[in-house]
């Protein structure tokens, strides 16, 4: 048996290094026949000795388990973000300040291309992967190990026992995201809008073979582990040789004139490589000089990235098209003949609003010149006058809403043409898709497909329909099995107690956010209390001005508006104001930062608890932090909060804070 045995492991590591030098290096170290019977003998092997069976075997790439939910998990570090710069002016003021600062040293620099995909942060025990988090909102992300399980440039399993964490970038590569809309498109679905975006939504999938089919790739920028290492170099050589693969680098730089070199270089030959790349990142090579840096609030001193330009391309306008948003914004948007810009297909492009387009004369028929930039839809940047049709006529804006044929209206002050109609079906959709979202009211399950088919089945009319829904309702739905519908209903029930500052911000009321909803919710003691106060009063809270405290009180004074409220109190939604923060209370002038998991709190409530007892809560450990509270399992930030002396309090020592 100790025969078998060694056998496995040997074939697992062989099969594994030659996946590392495929999926990792696009180098093939054997013909795909040799691969295929190695593959085979290894299968046959494990189904006739399940007892050796091994999680981190290359048959074990194509995950079945599924995962409902996506646990959140606080990262060892902060994943911070990187300072963009668009010029080589801007560049060198960089490279001046950082010498500033370090004037006495020479600095080295490092150049990586910067893959635009998602950030991932996977984790290592005693040589195995066992925790892939996303980047989430920089201190905690989603946990998404099954799914990365079945990236194949991936190592399951290193030579190299001490505990550490790797973080690159996952992504699909052209070739890839190319394969996917084909199948999609052969399939009758709606193809993906581009390589970024596809991968943050196979990383959420829920069954991990799905992900498997789609091929991601994974490139790593950094090894955080507790071997003493002195420079960013040295990093990637390790990673390099534990086998993973590395994101594309420079050699050392020591001048501004290589770092532009090197940044040039790369602006015409990122087309040569078969993955997204949107810039590149430029270190200080040096960790101790990295730690004289420092580093922002938001982004290390010690790293830039430096984008490209958008790329631009040139099509032709076949249709203009109005689409009405949940506040019933008239947009209008050319639809275009599919043009491919920055390796997505591109079919539509923003015009943002009839003034836009009489600016541009842009009209059905027009080559235009379209520029991709930082926005999801494409945007038009000029009109070809030489290429124009002699036929073509000036587009017209609508004087009646596409969707519910209302006359339009533009309020002053504004250029952007209004539908005013409660009723209208574009604007209850729209409504709804933010009334439910996670900012809002938070309601897992109601995606679009569902609410439109809720919609057309006349299921729900308004916000408060949704908690009138029934478990045969939504069973009936598309794509929706009885298990399915019960999650929603649950979510719907949770979201009743939801506090005020949720609902406030769901109502969708004009100039309304998240932080001024919540600002709003903590000055009443009741909704209802906002059907009466006077815009004067509401302009009188802290971030309300006038327009946005004649927004709350235009929405309040419709009848309609309060009667939705009343029929979701009734319905027993939570309409209570937010309590006020205790003046002197506990927390006072105090500020705060939470760590590891809390059994009795989740990190919103005791974050609400430390603003109702008068102080705040902050992200990173600081000189200037006065508690850290920590729950099980606590990272990083308690070990920095024992460095700089800050006082730690466990849940107990908190809640008895708390209670005075």
């Amino acid at each position: 048996m100790s025969d078998i045995r060694a056998n496995l492991k040997k074939l697992r590591r062989r099969i594994a290094k030659y996946d590392a030098a495929y999926y990792g290096r696009n180098a093939s170290l054997i013909r795909d026949r040799d691969y295929d019977s190695l593959y085979a003998q290894l299968v046959k092997l494990e189904q006739e000795h399940p007892e050796y069976a091994c999680p981190d075997s290359p048959t074990q790439r194509i995950g079945s388990d599924l995962t409902r939910e996506f646990p959140k998990v606080e990262h060892s570090v902060p994943m911070m973000s990187i300072d963009n710069t668009y010029s080589e002016e801007e560049l060198m003021e960089w490279v001046q300040r950082v010498r500033k600062v370090i004037p006495d040293q020479p600095i080295r620099f490092a150049g990586e291309l910067k893959v635009d995909g998602v950030a991932l942060a996977l984790r290592y025990e005693h040589g195995s992967l066992v925790k892939a988090i996303t980047r989430g909102n920089g201190t905690a992300g989603d946990e998404v190990t099954s799914n990365a399980r079945t990236i194949r440039s991936i190592p399951l399993q290193v030579d190299y026992s001490e505990p550490f964490e790797v973080r690159g970038e996952a992504y699909l590569t052209f070739a890839n995201f190319q394969r996917l809309n084909k199948m999609m498109i052969e399939a009758g679905q709606k193809p993906m809008q581009n390589p970024r975006n596809t991968t943050s939504g196979t990383l959420k999938l829920q069954n991990p073979a799905e992900v498997a089919k789609r091929k991601l790739s994974f490139a790593a920028y950094v090894m955080l582990c507790d071997l003493n290492q002195k420079s960013h170099f040295e990093n990637i050589e390790l990673l390099d040789k534990l086998g993973f693969p590395c994101v594309i680098h420079s050699p050392v730089m020591q001048s501004v004139e290589n770092i532009i070199s090197f940044c040039e270089m790369w602006e015409t030959k990122r087309h040569e490589v078969d993955f997204p790349v949107d810039g590149i990142v430029i270190k200080v090579d040096s960790y101790a000089q990295q730690q004289r840096l420092g580093s922002t609030a938001k982004s290390p001193r010690w790293v830039i990235a430096f984008k490209y330009q958008p790329e631009t391309a040139v099509t032709r306008v076949e249709a203009i098209d109005a689409q009405v948003g949940r506040t019933g914004v008239v947009t209008p948007v050319a639809r275009l003949e599919p043009v491919l810009l920055g390796g997505t297909t591109i079919r539509n492009a923003t015009l943002h609003n009839y003034d836009e387009i009489k600016r541009l004369d842009v009209r059905v028929g027009d080559y235009v010149e379209i520029e991709k930039g930082g926005e999801i839809i494409p945007k038009v940047v000029t009109v070809i006058i030489e290429k124009r049709p002699p036929n073509s006529s000036e587009c017209a804006p609508p004087a009646t809403c596409p969707s519910c044929d209302s006359a339009l209206t533009t309020l002053e002050g504004e250029v952007a043409r209004r539908c005013v109609n409660s009723s209208c079906p574009a604007q209850i959709f729209a409504s709804l898709s933010h009334f439910v979202s996670r900012p809002a009211m938070n309601i897992d399950g109601l995606g679009p497909a569902i609410l439109q088919q809720l919609l057309e089945r006349k299921c729900v009319t308004n916000p408060a329909d949704l908690f009138t829904l029934t478990k045969e309702q939504l069973a009936g739905l598309d794509r929706m099995a009885e298990k399915s519908a019960q999650n929603v209903l649950d979510a719907l029930e949770n979201a009743k107690s939801n506090p005020a500052d949720k609902l406030i911000h769901g109502l969708g009321i004009r100039l309304v956010g998240a932080q001024a909803a919540k600002l709003i919710a903590r000055s009443i003691d009741d909704i209802s209390d906002l059907y009466s106060r006077s815009a004067e009063e509401l302009e009188s809270l802290d971030m309300i001005g006038p327009q946005m405290a004649h927004s709350i009180r235009t929405y309040f004074d419709r009848e309609e508006n309060r009667g939705l409220i009343e029929s979701m109190r009734e319905l027993g939604v939570n309409c209570k104001g937010l309590p006020q923060p205790t003046a002197g209370g506990a927390c006072a002038g105090k500020t705060f930062v939470l760590t590891g998991a809390l059994s009795q709190f989740t990190r919103e409530e005791a974050k609400a608890r430390i603003e109702q007892h008068g102080g705040k809560v902050s992200s990173a450990v600081s000189s200037k932090t006065d508690c850290v509270v920590a729950g099980g399992e606590a990272g990083s930030k308690l070990a920095k909060a024992h460095k700089l002396g800050v006082t730690v309090l466990d849940e107990k020592s908190f809640l008895q804070m708390l209670e005075g």
